[in-house]
């Protein structure tokens, strides 16, 4: 499991543009696509937390205010 991760991780780091003269000119346009699809995925996820963090925040928001409207005694 490690091992695959360490693999992942080496193939995307060397995929990075700066590597353009060490790679392989047969491996260079697959390890660049990998590199960009992993950045289009970092960038997609952390859009969908920031999203999922709004969405939750507004109804805890909500069901706060829900909760002190139901216990606010009235007269």
């Amino acid at each position: 499991m490690w091992r695959s991760i360490a693999v992942a991780a080496l193939v995307y780091a060397y995929g990075h543009p700066k590597f353009d003269g060490h790679r392989p000119a047969a491996f260079d346009r697959a390890m660049q696509a990998f590199h960009f699809e992993v950045n289009k995925a970092a960038v997609a996820g952390h859009q969908m937390l920031v999203r999922f963090d709004e969405r939750a925040s507004a109804r805890v928001k909500a069901a706060v205010e829900n909760t002190a409207t139901e216990l606010t005694p009235s007269n």
